[in-house]
């Protein structure tokens, strides 16, 4: 009876502290946290770094990638429920031929905390996970 008594006490602190050790929940308004610099630092295949690229969101809803000093690009972006859209425009020209290339890409975000987002690509030829850091 003293046994029976002392695991149903046990079996009670263990479900009570499995509850309070759920998830925190993250509490971001995506529109002004997604605002900024946000440097690559892990994709799907682990931690990764490629110094001087990072994506930045701007206010009116323009989105700048930068891969290095000498080659950069811009679109737009914009948040629809759950997801993350980058609508991006190359304008390419081989000495001969003008071309455009045309892109909307759909993310499902998350924030993991205030400083840092996750994003999963929809297109599965994609690497589909990045995570990313804010910088200043």
């Amino acid at each position: 009876m003293e046994h029976t008594k002392y695991t149903i006490i046990w079996l009670i602190f263990l479900s009570i502290l499995a509850i309070s050790c759920n998830k925190e929940e993250i509490d971001i308004d995506a529109r002004e946290a997604i605002l900024g610099k946000w440097e690559i630092i892990e994709n799907t295949f682990g931690p990764i770094s490629y110094p001087g690229t990072y994506e930045e969101y701007k206010t009116d809803s323009l989105l700048f990638i930068y891969n290095s000093e000498d080659d950069s690009f811009h679109g737009k972006y914009w948040l629809n429920d759950s997801l993350l859209f980058h609508h991006i425009v190359w304008y390419t020209y081989d000495g001969v031929h003008h071309d455009t290339i045309e892109i909307t890409q759909p993310f499902r975000y998350e924030f993991l905390s205030p400083d840092k987002l996750k994003l999963d690509s929809y297109n599965p030829a994609l690497n589909p996970i990045t995570i990313y850091k804010r910088i200043k």
